[in-house]
């Protein structure tokens, strides 16, 4: 809706603003209303499209020299408390967007999401803003972009994958029940995509600019540093274009032969420099020990391999621009034979195939926990309430939950929050009744009531009565 843009999530971080920019009346007071023409173009949930809305839009587009989309997801597509099932935008969205890119050769999208999606009309747009949730005055800063008042100088936070199937977790998450495995490890983000050459739709640490930077003259106060030894890095970045902007300068660490398993490069320092045109400075990082360190599972701390790194400085983890060498000659590295033997698969990551749960219990050292819901007799103060089904006092308890809930979203059914407290309820472990503030168990009472659900019915009502009488 015109005045009703997305601008924040749901759940614990909802806020009352004062108040509410939206993007229309922003961009009106900058070029003028006369200026404008609307169309809805689908409706609040975006679920599938709308004809009327699209061909509303269509019409409103011929006569336009810009078109300006704006998509996302919405609540109900992010919702704290429930994972997203895909990666996509609401078919409604992406069904007019589509439309309008064959209609017109200027469309520009504006993004407002929390989290990556899938953009199945990447190329055919002419411009992308990634808006996020910007808060009650981001639509006011989106409109100064657009128009060119303000030069985008942001840089991406997380990859965004081509599609949900190309993220290395897709293969193991959600599992449950009783479990979820991280066999990804610290293959996770631009470490995975950049180590195994995984194409993206945008990379790590990306962001376009109205103007140009030329970096140049990479120097390192050392070639050859110990374990211990800081390393300063300087460069010149210049501003090539016509228009003020800002940079991030980023520094990737590379380790060219390892004997323990590492990401292709890391992120390990960077640097943010406002530059008018044609203006030029110099850019100054330090990286201390930590740069070059990986962690020792074994030895429980942060160990420096030593041999050759490289220093990686660009405007992206895929958009590298200058390099340079150095030794790093004192060992503190673990002996990783042992390593090499039992968990190959991660010193060559697999692209696109999963981790073979061997090779997952063999890098976490211990068996993998059986991958169940909990019997009766082996629940705990953990186990969520929702999973205590073979308990008749346990699934009285989780009726009661629901039913307090019920009464709590009591004429929100279907809303974000209405999912949000469902799932917590579903979800939330045992132990959280003791943080309902001045609510109705104890500790031993919740112990107490423990032991009967998981079946000894007269033990644990006598501890319950005891535990009761001294409170």
């Amino acid at each position: 809706k015109r005045q009703q843009p997305r601008f924040q999530g749901a759940g614990s971080s909802l806020m009352n603003p004062t108040q509410l920019d939206n993007l229309h009346d922003e961009l009106a007071r900058l070029v003028g209303a006369d200026n404008l023409v609307y169309a809805a173009g689908y409706d609040e949930r975006g679920d599938q499209p709308v004809g009327t809305l699209i061909d509303e839009a269509i019409a409103a587009a011929r006569s336009a020299e810009i078109v300006v989309v704006c998509a996302g997801l919405t609540d109900y597509y992010e919702v704290e408390g429930l994972d997203r099932q895909h990666m996509k935008l609401p078919p409604g969205h992406d069904a007019l967007i589509e439309k309008l890119s064959k209609f017109h050769e200027k469309v520009i999208v504006v993004l407002s999401n929390g989290s990556p999606v899938e953009m199945p009309w990447v190329n055919d747009v002419a411009a992308i803003l990634e808006g996020y949730l910007g808060g009650q005055a981001g639509a006011g800063a989106i409109a100064d972009i657009l128009v060119g008042k303000i030069n985008p100088s942001g840089k991406l936070a997380e990859t965004f994958p081509k599609r949900l199937e190309d993220n290395p977790s897709h293969h193991y998450f959600p599992m449950g029940p009783g479990t979820v495995e991280y066999r990804e490890s610290i293959f996770v983000g631009y470490r995975y995509y950049d180590t195994v050459g995984q194409d993206v739709l945008y990379p790590f640490g990306h962001g376009l600019s109205y103007t140009r930077f030329e970096y140049r003259d990479l120097q390192l106060n050392h070639t050859q540093i110990s374990a211990h030894d800081p390393l300063t890095i300087s460069l010149k970045v210049k501003n090539t274009g016509e228009v003020p902007g800002k940079e991030v300068v980023q520094v990737y660490v590379r380790a060219v032969e390892s004997e323990v398993f590492r990401p292709e490069k890391e992120l390990k320092g960077f640097s943010k420099v406002s530059l008018k045109p044609a203006e030029e400075r110099e850019i100054v990082i330090e990286l201390n020990q930590r740069a070059f360190s990986y962690f020792d599972t074994r030895l429980d701390g942060w160990l420096v391999e030593p041999g050759i790194y490289e220093i990686l400085v660009g405007a992206s983890s895929r958009d590298i621009r200058l390099q340079a060498s150095l030794e790093v000659t004192a060992s503190q590295a673990g002996d990783s034979r042992v390593e090499r033997e039992h968990i190959g698969a991660y010193f060559k990551f697999p692209r696109g195939a999963p981790i073979s749960q061997d090779d997952f219990a063999a890098l976490l050292g211990k068996p993998i926990p059986e991958n169940k819901i909990p019997a009766k007799g082996d629940y705990t103060l953990n186990t969520p309430v929702g999973d205590m089904r073979e308990s008749f006092i346990g699934r009285q308890l989780y009726r009661f939950m629901e039913g307090q809930i019920g009464k709590m979203i009591d004429g929100q059914e279907g809303t974000p929050t209405a999912y949000l407290m469902q799932a917590m309820v579903r979800e939330m472990p045992l132990r959280s009744m003791l943080m309902m503030g001045e609510g109705p168990f104890n500790r031993q009472m919740l112990e107490a009531l423990l032991i009967m659900i998981n079946g000894h019915f007269f033990k644990g009502l006598f501890a319950f009565v005891g535990a009761a009488f001294r409170k």
